[in-house]
């Protein structure tokens, strides 16, 4: 649908997606915080950000995740990575620099606002444009997350498909609803994306979506 803003005075009843604690979790983050730390840091009203930050208007503590660790590649690395002649998407060094893949674990059940299909997204008064839009479209998309979060007390965080990683979900925590110690870490260590292991981690998972990353030179 084309880019309009929420209704002013919908009823709306959101679909929920209920999470069970021990959920595993993947996520894309900088290897100067922990896994289980929230992002405290707004998003600009009209520039930068993700689809769901929040900002100034809505401010709270958010974390992206992926349910396995290829989907939490795909969006944190290939937003905009196009294929060149030879039909390859090459992952450029510089940006992996700092970056870690990890896993974290669930230990309390979360009502989740779902955005999976096309029903859920019409119970939201929205299409799959919310989940599908383009970067340039984030600030409309994030107004619609907090309008959102304004309807649905209830909801913890948004899940909606994966616009990468097709057929597998993403999901966004909100840490003003999430009980303290929400997150613990996985059963894999946390794994450096910038160094020689990382490098062949990342070519060993997204070898199927033609991604490669070549590995750090030798000093």
């Amino acid at each position: 649908m084309p880019p309009t803003p929420p209704p002013a005075t919908a009823q709306v009843d959101p679909a929920r997606a209920a999470l069970p604690a021990g959920t595993v979790l993947w996520r894309v983050h900088r290897g100067t915080r922990s896994a289980e730390t929230f992002n405290p840091v707004p998003a600009d009203g009209q520039f930068g950000g993700g689809r769901f930050d929040a900002t100034r208007d809505d401010p709270y503590p958010f974390l992206y995740a992926g349910f396995r660790p290829e989907t939490a590649l795909l969006e944190s690395l290939v937003r905009s990575v196009p294929f060149n002649e030879r039909g390859v998407r090459h992952l450029r060094r510089a940006a992996l620099t700092g970056l870690v893949l990890s896993s974290v674990r669930t230990t309390a059940d979360l009502d989740l606002i779902s955005l999976r299909d096309s029903a859920e997204l019409a119970a939201a008064c929205q299409d799959e444009w919310l989940v599908t839009a383009d970067p340039p479209e984030y600030p409309r998309t994030r107004r619609w997350g907090h309008w959102l979060r304004d309807r649905a007390d209830w909801g913890q965080g948004l899940i909606w498909p994966s616009r990468r990683d097709l057929g597998n979900p993403a999901a966004v925590l909100f840490g003003d609803r999430t009980p303290p110690g929400l997150l613990k870490p996985g059963d894999e260590q946390p794994l450096p994306l910038d160094d020689a292991a990382g490098a062949a981690h990342l070519n060993a998972l997204l070898a199927p979506f033609r991604i490669h990353v070549r590995p750090p030179r030798n000093p």
